[in-house]
């Protein structure tokens, strides 16, 4: 799937136009984050939230790296440039920016698979669910490579975050 089809992907679920703004990214995301949040009791699962962080997170990654069509905060282009430079020196980071394309595409790869049913976590239920956790393990051991010898690198609490987020596919108590 490529990247295109990832922003699409996200824009609908954040039920934003592809030339939104960075406001309407954000309050988008707050609104929907207060329904989908597991507290909220509207949705039994955290899944929808979750899925919420990754469109979000990929959107922001979008903005920061300035491969989006928008010119967001009017930042003028060499600025956006400058700073894609500066990061793809970083290779912590892009460690980390192609694992979590890496997580994007594997889990809108299970969805497609899925045909959009409803989500189900018993491996025996789902054997879909087998092949997203193949998937998603070289991607849990980037995050993981990044904890253990960057500690310090600001990109540490992400790929603490992801690990998190992504036991979900594991937790099979949720999915009974």
């Amino acid at each position: 799937m490529d990247k295109k089809l990832l922003l699409k992907e996200a824009c609908n679920f954040l039920g934003l136009s592809e030339s939104f703004s960075l406001e309407e990214l954000k309050e988008s995301y707050h609104k929907l984050a207060k329904k989908y949040h597991p507290d909220s009791s509207e949705f039994e699962s955290d899944v929808m939230f979750l899925e919420l962080n990754k469109h979000y997170e990929f959107l922001k990654l979008e903005i920061e790296s300035g491969n989006s069509k928008n010119s967001f905060d009017n930042k003028p282009k060499l600025e956006n440039n400058l700073k894609q430079e500066t990061k793809s020196k970083d290779i912590i980071f892009q460690k980390y920016k192609d694992a979590k394309e890496m997580e994007t595409k594997a889990i809108l790869k299970y969805y497609e698979r899925r045909k959009l049913s409803p989500i189900e976590l018993s491996s025996e239920l789902n054997k879909e669910l087998l092949t997203l956790r193949r998937e998603l393990e070289p991607v849990l051991l980037v995050y993981k490579e990044i904890i253990d010898f960057n500690p310090d690198s600001i990109w540490c609490p992400d790929a603490r975050d992801s690990i998190e987020r992504l036991k979900v596919w594991w937790d099979t108590k949720k999915g009974s």
